[in-house]
């Protein structure tokens, strides 16, 4: 998930603070596309707290190629109370950062958004138990207690154990699932819901070892439901295009540059908001470029929408609860600006 505590309440605690005081701020600076001082401003709403998740943004900001593209480019932290949607829809932000699957969901409502950028090519969602548990295979999962988010991200969950013939009501056991990993490390839970970039590292800093757990990873299951990317207000793109072009090549640079050297990159998001601690963000900053530029992928590619990801995203979410009724994924994005972004066809 997003931003789970290390260890005990302590970092929660840092984390409300966080946000607290973060939002004064976002609620002091102005939102649309407006000048100052020759930028043109552009508001960024984040899908949770200022962490390595969204390293490119601030990379981006940091080396000043927000600037030279002539934005002046506000962040606006997220939190448990706060969705990018609304703040999008309701003109707070300009553009967004959500999950694919969470906007396919606000698409179905009505509501007039559109993604214009997938920023992680993979899902970071896995499945991880203990060794001691026993659960070698999916099959395993059967009888086990689970513990799960909800409020969303259970959908690649139910889509893991209905593809392999497991009854999500009769079969296993759903409970809660805490923002630590510790219904998991004391043995409450068999298996519980882990991100690459966050809850995994934490069970690391934890004491377990890798050789420790068993990790079911969703892209290697068939699962796998996209997460991070970026979208706009359909009303507000029609009269900002090229704004939105700008936008778009200067976070690009920005999440080149952090995937190049995301030791440094996780370094600077944790100078910058004393965030957890600066190992967890580093640790986060190695995991996230592993999504944003998987093995194999063509870096002048950042931010490509795969459109068979994306139908898989929506196929699942129909299948499993997410939706009502079938998305029609070739409205669900537009491409125009990430191309002309980025020259790629």
């Amino acid at each position: 998930m997003f931003g789970k505590k290390k260890k005990s309440s302590r970092v929660l605690s840092v984390a409300l603070a966080l946000a607290m005081v973060t939002g004064l701020f976002a609620g002091c600076s102005s939102s649309g596309s407006g000048s100052s001082g020759g930028l043109q401003k552009i508001t960024l709403q984040l899908k949770w707290l200022p962490q390595s998740q969204f390293m490119g943004y601030y990379v981006a900001q940091q080396k000043g190629y927000y600037k030279a593209q002539g934005l002046d480019v506000t962040i606006l932290p997220g939190g448990s109370d706060i969705i990018p949607e609304q703040q999008v829809n309701n003109g707070v932000a300009n553009i967004g950062v959500t999950w694919t699957s969470s906007l396919l969901k606000y698409q179905e409502k009505g509501w007039g958004l559109t993604e214009i950028e997938q920023v992680f090519q993979k899902s970071a969602m896995l499945l991880v138990s203990k060794k001691s548990s026993n659960i070698n295979s999916i099959a395993d999962l059967k009888g086990k207690k689970i513990a799960s988010w909800f409020g969303g991200n259970e959908y690649e969950l139910y889509a893991l154990l209905g593809k392999n013939g497991i009854d999500k009501d009769k079969d296993v056991k759903l409970v809660q699932q805490d923002y630590t990993m510790n219904q998991l490390i004391s043995g409450q839970v068999d298996a519980a819901q882990a991100m690459t970039y966050n809850e995994y590292g934490l069970l690391l800093e934890n004491g377990l070892k890798d050789s420790d757990l068993n990790k079911i990873d969703m892209n290697d299951a068939g699962v796998a439901m996209m997460e991070d990317n970026l979208f706009v207000n359909n009303a507000w793109a029609a009269k900002n295009k090229g704004l939105i072009v700008k936008f778009l090549k200067a976070s690009n640079q920005g999440w080149a540059a952090a995937c190049a050297d995301p030791d440094a990159a996780g370094e600077y998001v944790y100078q910058k908001n004393k965030s957890v601690s600066l190992a967890h963000q580093k640790f986060m900053a190695e995991q996230v470029a592993k999504l944003v530029v998987p093995a194999g992928f063509d870096k002048s590619k950042i931010g490509y929408i795969d459109s068979a990801a994306l139908q898989q995203t929506a196929d699942l979410g129909l299948k499993y609860g997410l939706l009502t009724k079938t998305a029609d994924v070739s409205k669900a994005a537009d491409t125009s600006y990430w191309k002309q972004a980025t020259g790629n066809s």
